[in-house]
């Protein structure tokens, strides 16, 4: 890449060519190609301590007219900072300065087939939490990741497709559109929705997907992606899940209304209201419902009291509804739920 590939009028070139000089920024670009090879990253000393120098001069500006200090950059991390300066520069080479873990991870979803050009219409997204965060998506659809879950996508206005890559466990609420379908991706998995909600398990390092249908319906293909001749799909409707065996390069449909338990699914919605009840009450009633285990470390939590009115909700939102009323915060793993705050006297 090039300063010859930037418009004339590019906001981060001209902020550069304000600060540096053309043989300045000629350096700074070489050194990013060089990431282009697959190289390990090299320091240019001397432009580090130019573009170092006035990272300080201006922060050092900034804080003379501020009363809140501004915390000043640390040295050792001066690679990342040059990155979020340029960032703009950066909208195709983003990909190549992910950590090599996440890089490994876009690989094995299968990202790498996307061609490079489409590269900076791509964002990226990871629930690095222990709580279950909302990720609203530019169209007006949301997910809820689950930890440790990353999402890729690519939602443009007017864009034939809108589509995800996810790694990990989501729920997904997508606004319908019959002109812009929906896919979520893994290495293998194709899910295709107009407007739906639905739960999807992608592991590329587990043996099965699974995708769980809660309203409309989805169409779920599965090709080896070994052999592209071998592929199956299978379309599923509300209160359908479906498991791909890997392996097997198999589909098996399970009917959950038929294999419902006495507990409900994570993501499965639920109607119930709770008037000046005692906070040890309402997560009673969440654990029978969803057969979770709710912990308090601070006792006083469930003193608090709640007046909620939860309609057809999931316990996610439910969870962050109760945790923002009482000021507090709450963790997940596996079966268990943790909440933690000062509690109510």
């Amino acid at each position: 890449m090039n300063q010859g590939e930037f418009k004339d009028d590019d906001e981060i070139i001209n902020s550069l060519r304000q600060k540096y000089t053309p043989d300045e920024i000629k350096k700074l670009l070489d050194w990013y190609n060089a990431f282009d090879d697959k190289q390990d990253i090299v320091k240019a000393p001397e432009l580090e301590d130019r573009i170092w120098d006035t990272l300080q001069n201006e922060i050092n500006e900034s804080q003379a007219t501020l009363q809140t200090p501004v915390p000043l950059f640390k040295r050792k991390a001066f690679v990342w900072s040059v990155v979020a300066i340029a960032a703009s520069l950066l909208m195709v080479w983003g990909w190549l300065w992910l950590p090599q873990e996440d890089s490994d991870m876009q690989s094995m979803v299968g990202f790498r087939d996307v061609p490079q050009q489409e590269l900076a219409l791509w964002q990226s997204f990871t629930n690095t939490t222990k709580a279950i965060h909302e990720l609203p998506l530019p169209d007006g659809s949301k997910v809820w990741l689950n930890p440790a879950t990353t999402i890729l996508y690519k939602i443009v206005k007017n864009a034939a497709t809108r589509e995800v890559y996810l790694e990990g466990e989501a729920f997904f609420d997508v606004k319908p559109n019959k002109e812009q379908p929906f896919y979520v991706k893994n290495k293998g998995l194709n899910v295709v929705v107009l407007g739906t909600s639905f739960n999807v398990i992608a592991s590329s390092k587990d043996a099965k997907y699974e995708v769980s249908v809660v309203t409309g319906k989805v169409k779920v293909k599965y090709q080896d992606p070994e052999n592209s001749e071998r592929f199956n799909q299978v379309i599923i409707t509300p209160q359908q899940q479906v498991v791909i065996q890997k392996e097997e390069n198999t589909l098996e449909t399970h009917d959950l209304t038929l294999e419902k338990s006495k507990h409900r699914q994570l993501w499965e919605p639920v109607s119930i209201s709770f008037d000046e009840v005692i906070l040890d009450k309402v997560l009673a009633r969440l654990e029978q419902e969803y057969g979770m285990t709710i912990r308090t470390p601070n006792m006083d939590i469930r003193k608090c009291e709640l007046f909620a009115n939860f309609n057809n909700q999931r316990l996610p939102i439910i969870m962050d509804i109760i945790c923002s009323s009482i000021n507090a915060t709450y963790q997940i793993e596996g079966n268990e739920i943790t909440i933690i705050g000062e509690g109510c006297l």
